[in-house]
């Protein structure tokens, strides 16, 4: 009886050793767990973001963007952020942050002008005018 026990451990055994070391099956690579499907699957995802200034040759900080082509290409695009530099050649084309062009619409000129306001909400058949402050040169003379 104890040779059947022991032969009856070792059959067991070599039956879960065996699924152990099994070669995936279609359906183990369709479960995320598991290994095989993580080492077929991560070929199918998109390449790592590649560190700043390696698309598109903008200096300095840099936001990702969207670009044409369909296989992971990702753009560029450089941030303009000191109001102090500005260089045409290197910085026309960057976005600007809002710390750069405080200064700038700070000293925008001002006019007044005139816009309607519906005085009866239901029809609108009454108006009433209101001044407005906008930016804008009253001259327009770009100055």
């Amino acid at each position: 009886m104890r040779i059947v026990g022991k032969l009856v451990a070792f059959v067991l055994c070599a039956f879960v050793i065996g699924i152990a070391y099994a070669d995936p099956t279609p359906a183990d690579r369709k479960a995320v767990s598991s290994k095989a499907y993580v080492d077929t699957e991560v070929g199918t995802r998109q390449n790592k973001i590649p560190a700043a200034n390696t698309n598109s040759g903008t200096p300095g900080v840099s936001v990702v963007t969207y670009t044409t082509t369909g296989n992971g290409t990702i753009g560029e695009r450089g941030i303009y952020d000191n109001p102090n530099s500005y260089t045409e050649g290197t910085d026309a084309n960057k976005l600007v942050t809002a710390s750069a062009l405080k200064g700038s619409v700070a000293n925008l000129p001002t006019m007044t002008t005139s816009r309607l306001t519906c005085a009866n909400p239901n029809t609108c058949s009454l108006w009433t005018l209101e001044d407005q402050q906008v930016y804008g040169d009253e001259n327009n003379n770009g100055n």
